[in-house]
This record gives C-alpha cells, sequence and structure tokens, in this order.
C-alpha cells in the first residue's frame, strides 16, 4: 500500500480559503464529500438533503468551486442548522478533480467516506445505510445498499444497480467485474485508504482515459476486499447527461480529457483503448494494492482484455472506421501493424498486455499528438516515461503464472 498520497501542506495551501473549520471531530469515522461548482435548486437540495444525515459520527464535507457569493451564504446557514456539515469555499475555481482531491484529503484519518455529485439525488438514506453495512462486513471494501438508477436524459431511469462483487482473492473479485457498467459505484461507500493507490496513480498520469477514474476506483477496492450490495430503502439517481455543455457526448470527452494535452480529436476514439492500457499498468505497477505477483498478472490480463474488447474494439469496427484508420495511420507502419496484430483477434482468444501492446499505444499517440520544439513535452514522451517510472517495463512481457 501507498502511504498517505497527498502531503498535509496541501491542506494548509487552501486554510485561507475556508469559512468553516477544517479539523473534524474524533467522533467522526464516516465522511461524505460534495465536491461542487453549480448553484441550483438541485445543489440545494442536495445539501439540504444532509441536514438530516450529519451528526457527530457521520460529517458532510463541501467544497465550494463556485466563487458565487450566494451560495457561501447558504452554505454557512446550512452549517448554522447542522454544524457537522462543514464547507470550503475555494477563492478561486481549482477544478473539480483537485476540489475532489481537497476534500480526499480533508478527511484523511476518517476510516470510510463516499462522494455525492452535486447534479445528482440522493435519498438520506443511501449513504449511512451502505455505511453500516460495511461496517459490519470488515472483508469489504466498498458497500451500497439500496437501489441506483442513470437517467441519459431522455428521461427513462435505468436500474444499474451493481451486484455484489464476492471472492478470496483479487482476481475472484474481477471477475464479475464488467468494463461495460455504469460506473455509479463510484458515488457509493468506501473505507477511504482502499481509494489511495488509485487516486495517487490518476493523479500521476499525464495521460487520462475515458472512465479512468471511475475503473481505477473499482479496480483498486476490488484488489483489497469485497464490493457488497444488498437491498435496501436507500436510492441514487446519476445524471451523466446534464454535464454535457454543448455539442455531443464525444466532443465533451475530448474537451474534458484530451484537448489541453496537446493530441488531436481523433484520438477521443481511443479513449478506452487508453483506459485499458492505463488500468493493466495500474495493476502490475508500483501503485498496485495487489501484493501476490500471480495475482497481479491475472488481473491486469483480465481487465486489459475486457476494456479492450468490450469498450476498445466497437469503436473501430466497421468499414468507414476501418478507412478512417488508414488515412490516420497510413504514414506510420508500426501503428497499422498494431492493428491488424491487435485488433483482428476473434472474441475467444485474449489479447495479451505486453510490451508490444504498450508501444503500439505509445506509437498511437505519436502519430494523433501536437509536436513540441521541445520532445521532451511530447505526450508520446512524458506517457512513455511515466509507463517506466510505474512499473519495472519488463514486467509487462513475463508471461501469465
Amino acid at each position: 500500500m501507498c502511504s498517505s498520497i497527498l502531503q498535509d501542506a496541501r491542506l494548509s495551501e487552501f486554510a485561507s480559503t475556508s469559512d468553516g473549520e477544517l479539523s473534524l471531530p474524533s467522533s467522526v469515522s464516516f465522511a461524505i464529500l460534495i465536491p461542487t461548482v453549480r448553484w441550483s435548486p438541485t445543489v440545494r437540495s442536495i445539501v439540504g438533503s444532509m441536514l438530516g444525515v450529519a451528526n457527530q459520527e457521520v460529517a458532510v464535507l463541501i467544497g465550494d468551486n463556485s466563487e458565487n457569493i450566494e451560495k457561501r451564504a447558504f452554505l454557512s446557514e446550512i452549517q448554522k442548522i447542522n454544524p457537522n456539515i462543514y464547507f470550503v469555499s475555494h477563492e478561486k475555481n481549482i477544478g473539480s478533480f483537485q476540489n475532489f482531491l481537497f476534500l480526499h484529503d480533508w478527511c484523511k484519518n476518517i476510516e470510510f467516506s463516499a462522494i455525492i455529485a452535486d447534479d445528482d439525488f440522493i435519498s438520506p438514506d443511501y449513504h449511512p445505510d451502505g455505511y453500516h453495512l460495511l461496517t459490519n462486513n470488515p472483508q469489504a471494501s466498498c458497500a451500497t445498499c439500496g437501489v441506483t438508477l442513470v437517467d441519459v436524459g431522455d428521461g427513462k431511469k435505468v436500474d444499474v444497480t451493481q451486484k455484489s462483487m464476492l471472492g478470496t482473492t483479487p482476481a475472484n473479485r474481477m471477475r464479475l467485474w464488467s468494463a461495460s457498467a455504469a460506473r455509479v459505484t463510484m458515488y457509493d461507500v468506501s473505507r477511504r485508504r482502499m481509494l489511495d493507490n488509485a487516486i495517487e496513480y490518476h493523479r500521476q498520469s499525464p495521460l487520462k482515459g475515458v472512465t479512468l477514474l471511475e475503473d481505477l476506483w473499482e479496480l483498486s477496492r476490488l484488489s483489497q476486499g469485497e464490493y457488497l450490495a444488498t437491498p435496501g430503502h436507500g436510492l441514487y439517481v446519476h445524471y451523466p447527461a446534464t454535464r454535457t455543455i454543448g455539442g455531443d457526448e464525444t466532443e465533451r470527452f475530448y474537451n474534458l480529457l484530451f484537448r489541453d494535452v496537446g493530441l488531436s480529436f481523433p484520438f477521443v476514439y481511443f479513449g478506452s483503448l487508453s483506459t485499458a492500457v492505463q488500468c493493466a499498468i495500474f495493476l502490475l505497477g508500483r501503485f498496485s494494492p495487489i501484493h501476490d505477483i500471480s495475482q497481479r498478472h491475472q488481473c491486469a490480463q483480465m481487465v486489459f482484455n475486457q476494456i479492450f474488447k468490450q469498450s476498445f474494439l466497437p469503436n473501430i469496427s466497421g468499414d468507414s472506421s476501418q478507412q478512417a484508420i488508414s488515412t490516420l495511420f497510413g504514414e506510420s507502419q508500426r501503428a497499422l501493424e498494431g492493428f491488424a496484430r491487435f485488433c483482428k483477434v476473434s472474441n475467444n482468444l485474449p489479447v495479451e498486455f505486453n510490451n508490444d501492446v504498450l508501444n503500439w499505444f505509445i506509437e498511437i499517440i505519436k502519430v494523433l499528438e501536437t509536436k513540441n520544439e521541445d520532445p521532451y513535452l511530447n505526450m508520446s514522451f512524458k506517457f512513455e516515461k511515466f509507463a517506466q517510472s510505474i512499473m519495472n517495463i519488463d514486467a509487462v512481457q513475463t508471461e501469465v503464472p
């Protein structure tokens, strides 16, 4: 396990922006985190629903990125009603991921935590019930008690409640994991320390991927314990479509993940390949929570194949996609050879994640990156060095035990 991944100085960095207290009572054992930037009736509803949840044992921590005076006044009034709801209003928007890191570090001495998106809906009993389920099952890393729904914007709420993922080894538990399932388990109650490895990997990686944080989060927990799901009265409704601001989902992912790191728009279609590669690197490398080498290899290969075949290959199937690949990569023989070698396999045959796959992925980055005058600033160079720093690069060439 990694030691504490965030420095104590990170809290003092933001101390001057707080309208509340940064210290938490020793009685708190569960922290509900709400990173927020919006100011809407939904946000008021989410925060208001916590009035009956927060108590001496359960603290609600709010990181406010809105820079909105009216919202700060609202949060101050909420805190007066229930002093177990704490908030920090940052002077300037520090970004969504940094805001989450701030909250995660704020509760570093708390055993259990959960996160809420500020535009979702949650019933007051959803997290407390999951928390009590987790405290009664020491073998578990994460738990939910109730029903989870997703509304993608069409008004149809689809039940995406995850089934329990049980087993005595990481590989046993990950066999029940699905690369195509909605990642709403991100909002369930966790043993907080079991997220540290995933968060640190994601923080250091120069390149993100579609659902990468959610996948790392889930795999880090499954590496260390079971996921428990039981019936209950709790309800969580996730509204991913409300995060789209102009354009379609593909454009949103590109703007969010790849535009600002020097990759051209077509790379968005390789975002799930980035996730497959990086999940394998995470499970194999120095941030892996899995201590047994054999288990590391089994899990990395299994997860890579799931994401590669279920999420990536469908993006490049069809005649039009093949023509686009030929056009994009026509001047890179290495990239084209990789497509022919790795992407035209039977669904019954596994694709082994090894150094050849990693080098092929880096070649794709080279073709689609904006070239800098200083080659050390190119994403292909930065990602290659990052991968080498995470693990002994020869490890990916080792046969699965």
